[in-house]
């Protein structure tokens, strides 16, 4: 073979394997990112409960709050940023539970969107606030001392 001949046989062989690591990497960091999506930031600071355990949850503690959040939503993930850190300031880990709508299919249409705030009273829906509208720590601080979840 000739000299020439190799060394483009040589190079075909390195953009393949490159092209197959960087394929490989780009597979791994999708996965990845998919891994953080599943689940929810507030995890860590608010209990969890399923969409079929609401309507039990609620004659237990008529007075709730339920944060609706999709774990794959960037909304939701930017507004649980801020809220995180509310949670922590107030200590509001038992007062507010939270739902995960992502991979769920739910055709009650107050639990459609995320991220949402659902306050009851009575057992009954006395309030939905859209999180989106909230851009600040400040703001959600606002929104749940306007409903007495935090006081003065």
């Amino acid at each position: 073979m000739k000299e020439r001949t190799k060394k483009a046989i040589l190079l075909a062989v390195i953009c393949a394997v490159t092209l197959m690591v960087l394929f490989v990497a780009l597979k791994l960091n999708e996965n990845r990112k998919n891994d953080i999506l599943s689940t929810s930031i507030i995890k860590e600071y608010l209990s969890e409960i399923k969409y079929e355990d609401i309507s039990s949850h609620v004659i237990e503690q008529p007075n709730t709050i339920i944060y609706v959040s999709n774990s794959s939503d960037e909304k939701s993930v930017d507004f649980e940023k801020k809220f995180k850190t509310v949670i922590k300031k107030y200590n509001l880990e038992n007062e507010i539970i939270y739902i995960n709508i992502n991979d769920v299919t739910i055709m009650d249409p107050v639990y459609q969107f995320a991220p949402e705030f659902v306050f009851y009273q009575n057992a009954e829906i006395s309030d939905i606030i859209n999180c989106n509208a909230l851009k600040s720590s400040k703001d959600i601080t606002k929104v749940l001392k306007e409903r007495g979840v935090i006081g003065d």
